[in-house]
């Protein structure tokens, strides 16, 4: 091999097709050249997130047995392999060996523990506003935290966590690898040759320009669009829907799920939590005789704000927010009212947040505010608690004064260093313009 094949060998390797004299050869490039290892670390990590998707698809009824009896290293092409070849092609593209590696992106703002793992390196980096980003992995930790992420065309990625996000942008377009989170998208005009792409473990998004919401985890995507359209491919069945303007979709591994891009629905301004199908973070316990379910906050650092070194605060989440799948949007009209369900080991100051999109658009702000909750241990720590919409103070003073008017995308309840059992029973929001109906 006269020319630098690396690029090659390490696609091959992850694909399957590598012979065994080529393994020889790509071994000894790996012993002898750091940024082969890098692509080869790199390439390992986007290949992870590939595999543990293909892995969870459901497919007939001989297919998990033949699977099971495949080596490593040949997943990938029995589970989804026009998508496995796409992503291997975009990566050896966006990783030439001998190259520098070059800012792709930059932050435009974050709060909360946001950690950066750049490519080819296992360790992490503090971030702070203005940080230069080249391909990697973005991972926020929790649901008061975010990052704004600008890509060097304008492109804007916002993200909310509990979130974990690989970035990479080279000479096959921008790629955006979803494991988990909340994501707003405004993406500028792109090549038509040069697609923006979001990979989630259930779909699959081309994006040549628009601005769309996108909510993942490991068995369900919904997407959103509010500008322009998103070609959507269901990775269980290769299924592809286009999604217009105001239309919402949901991808499920299962495939008898429905896909089918649909109206968003007019606003509604009254929501009532269902669990376990409105948890977004913490940990199910379902009831028994005389006792309901509940949503057991879950524990998680927070490590400082906008890069700041503090010692690590331990907090006790529990995240509820209207259902994916969903068609009418949640609207926070005036005079509209919180009331939250749970119970504590005892009195406690607790903190409580919500985040929102615009009517109809992308991500909008976030609102918080904190109350001592005195616990009655003969009612066996139960609480029962309101507030106003207009309770709850911006986090940042970029958000709007007033939530008032925007959508209601997930609610939190979080004790903040002490674990005091936490539990959440429900939230329901009530509005004068649209009575609960109880």
């Amino acid at each position: 091999m006269n020319e630098d094949r690396s690029g090659e060998l390490v696609q091959s390797y992850f694909l399957g097709s590598i012979s065994d004299d080529e393994v020889a050869e790509l071994d000894r490039r790996l012993k002898e050249d750091a940024t082969v290892r890098a692509l080869f670390a790199a390439t390992a990590r986007l290949e992870t997130n590939l595999r543990d998707a293909a892995s969870s698809v459901p497919t007939a009824s001989e297919a998990p047995r033949q699977v099971a009896r495949r080596p490593r290293r040949h997943l990938l092409i029995g589970l989804g392999a026009a998508a496995a070849i796409t992503l291997s092609a975009i990566l050896v593209s966006q990783f030439r060996p001998g190259s520098s590696p070059q800012p792709i992106a930059r932050v435009a703002e974050l709060s909360g523990t946001v950690t950066w793992i750049a490519d080819g390196r296992q360790e992490d980096e503090r971030l702070g506003d203005g940080a230069e980003l080249t391909g990697g992995t973005l991972e926020v930790s929790s649901q008061d935290s975010w990052a704004e992420v600008v890509f060097r065309d304008g492109s804007i990625v916002w993200v909310s966590g509990p979130a974990v996000v690989t970035l990479s942008d080279g000479e096959a377009g921008k790629l955006i690898r979803v494991r988990e989170g909340y994501l707003s998208l405004d993406v500028l005009p792109q090549p038509p040759d040069k697609p923006m792409r979001v990979t989630t473990p259930s779909a699959e998004a081309v994006v040549l320009g628009t601005q769309f919401n996108i909510s993942a985890n490991s068995s369900s995507t919904s997407l959103t669009v509010n500008e322009g359209q998103v070609r959507v491919t269901r990775l269980a069945d290769g299924s592809v829907q286009e999604v217009g303007a105001d239309q919402r979709v949901v991808a499920a591994l299962e495939q008898e799920s429905q896909f089918e891009a649909r109206p968003r629905g007019e606003h509604v301004r009254i929501w009532k939590s269902e669990l376990p199908r409105d948890a977004r973070q913490g940990e199910w316990k379902p009831g028994d005789v005389g006792r309901a379910g509940a949503l057991r906050a879950e524990a998680h650092l927070f490590r400082g704000d906008h890069g700041e070194q503090i010692d690590p605060i331990l907090l006790h989440t529990a995240v509820l927010g209207p259902s994916v799948g969903a068609m009418s949007p949640v609207l926070l009209s005036e005079g509209a009212r919180f009331r939250i369900h749970g119970r504590l080991d005892r009195s406690f100051r607790v903190n409580f947040g919500f985040g929102t999109h615009h009517a109809r658009g992308g991500f909008s702000g976030k609102f918080a505010t904190e109350r001592e909750i005195e616990i009655d241990q003969n009612a066996e720590g139960l609480f029962e608690i309101e507030f106003s919409v207009d309770e709850f103070p911006r986090m940042r003073s970029r958000f709007p004064e007033s939530a008032v008017g925007h959508e209601l995308v997930w609610f939190w309840i979080q004790t903040p260093r002490k674990d005091v059992g936490l539990q959440v029973f429900g939230v329901e929001l009530t509005s004068p313009e649209e009575p609960s109906k109880r």
